[in-house]
């Protein structure tokens, strides 16, 4: 049986002769080889440039290769395709310039040309430029990378997963995941604030608030809150605890938490009891229902203890009752 590969290459084969032929017949049809022959006396310059195109994709082909080892190594692959887009752009360009620099001899007048359509290029362009000055600025500072999740002021908040020249990609989270994808002009990055939630540790801090009557037992809440708590992170944050004390941490002076933090406020219907703790921030959703589940179960049982909520209480008082109260004599007296 014959090979499909070898028919395909037959068949383009063919094609490829076909279409020779056909330059050919109209080339000498509409005589366009006597426009060709002139190209005879530039074709150094026709070679050079052709070498340095070849040169430029080999070169760029081994430090490429190289360069993906490296962020192996590293164990950054994910930032390997934005270096590789910059050193790939970088490479081109000066690439260009040396082919203009050899085809354009009078540099004054070339440095003019590209003086007033760069000027022109700007004036038209100036979303497109401004984009790519972001992703610049985002190749530069690092201010967040693929699979970090931020959250763009008057924007949104998702997971990062592409970042080109002119847009960056974001799988919108609204404490879940959504399915929907946030397409972002890389200029915003310049001009609007930006939260990342994952830069130097995925872990951050989180709270559940709950109110609970005066005539509650405060001391008994604020243990059973603590419990069920620690009963869903305790042994993550003991764990993180052990970790970043012998580790260097991005904020060096920040206390080291091994259990939740209870905090206390009053307010007009009873007192909140807010407990503080770590969470990994693409589980925060998860976490936060669980600890509520655990707050009420444990409430529940307590005959003491009750969660307070809004409400309206009427004192209805005998207007007899107030004077007697006030000036010691019933309203009969007082009418006598």
């Amino acid at each position: 049986m014959i090979d499909k590969k070898i028919i395909f290459r037959s068949k383009f084969l063919i094609k490829i002769l076909i279409l020779l032929v056909i330059l050919y017949y109209l080339g000498s049809k509409l005589n366009i080889f006597k426009y060709v022959m002139p190209l005879e006396n530039y074709i150094n310059e026709v070679i050079i440039v052709v070498i340095l195109i070849l040169g430029t994709l080999i070169f760029l082909d081994i430090s490429l290769e190289l360069i993906k080892r490296y962020f192996e190594k590293k164990g950054e692959l994910r930032d390997f395709p934005i270096f590789a887009s910059v050193f790939k752009y970088v490479t081109w360009f000066i690439a260009g310039l040396i082919v203009i620099s050899l085809i354009y001899k009078d540099i004054g007048s070339l440095v003019m040309s590209l003086g007033i359509i760069g000027a022109a290029l700007t004036f038209a362009l100036q979303r497109p430029i401004m984009n790519f000055a972001g992703w610049v600025n985002i190749i530069i500072t690092r201010p967040f990378k693929i699979n970090d999740r931020i959250s763009i002021k008057d924007i949104g908040m998702g997971d990062v997963y592409k970042i080109d020249t002119m847009h960056i990609y974001l799988r919108e989270v609204v404490l879940e995941p959504t399915g929907r994808t946030l397409i972002i002009p890389n200029a915003y990055v310049l001009t609007n604030a930006i939260t990342n939630y994952t830069k130097g540790s995925q872990y951050i801090w989180d709270n559940v608030k709950v109110a609970i009557t005066y005539e509650s037992n405060i001391e008994k809440a604020k243990k059973l809150v603590f419990m069920a708590c620690d009963e869903v992170v305790g042994t993550t944050m003991r764990r993180l605890a052990e970790i970043w004390m012998n580790k260097p941490r991005m904020f060096t002076k920040s206390k080291i938490f091994d259990k939740p933090v209870i905090r206390m406020n009053f307010l007009e219907r009873g007192v909140e009891i807010k407990v503080r703790y770590l969470v990994d921030a693409y589980e925060w959703a998860d976490i936060k229902t669980k600890i509520i589940n655990k707050i009420i179960e444990k409430i529940d049982k307590e005959e003491d203890v009750e969660i307070a909520y809004p409400h309206m209480e009427i004192i209805h008082r005998n207007k007899e009752d107030i004077y007697f109260k006030k000036y010691g004599i019933h309203m009969d007296d007082h009418d006598n």
